[in-house]
């Protein structure tokens, strides 16, 4: 027979608890007690050793969309995705000189950058791109 849904998700959440024993051992341990007991209540033969485990992951991305629109729509001229990525390090209190995550920022930039140009709110001309809002004049104002 096939493994309920409420097994699953206990197992899932085990896994999780496993992953968390570094970050908060103490919560950690007391979760892996009360899931251990739980998961046999559905199945006493369950192999908990078997269940490996899962990587905390950090939730709460940080999204740029909101900010970037923000400067592009302050900025007088075509801005780089270097220069709009220190601009979104200033907006958000963080370092730009972090060259690490300058770099990474960048990155990202360009994909909310094409996003945000397949839905017409921005504009892109130039090698290397130079991106605006769209509709205003190449050079600049708006």
């Amino acid at each position: 027979m096939a493994e309920s849904h409420v097994l699953s998700a206990l197992k899932r959440r085990y896994g999780q608890a496993l992953g968390m024993l570094r970050g908060e051992p103490a919560q950690a341990k007391a979760d892996l007690a009360h899931l251990t007991a739980v998961i046999r209540m559905f199945n006493p033969a369950e192999d908990l050793a078997a269940i490996p485990p899962i990587r905390p992951y950090k939730a709460n991305r940080e999204r740029w969309n909101r900010t970037v629109l923000n400067i592009l729509k302050a900025a007088d001229r075509p801005l780089k995705a270097m220069e709009l990525a220190r601009l979104v390090l200033v907006a958000h209190g963080i370092d730009p000189t972090d060259q690490r995550r300058l770099f990474s920022i960048s990155c990202s930039l360009q994909a909310v950058l094409g996003r945000l140009t397949a839905k017409g709110l921005v504009g892109a001309t130039g090698k290397p791109r130079r991106w605006a809002i769209a509709g205003r004049d190449r050079v600049g104002g708006g």
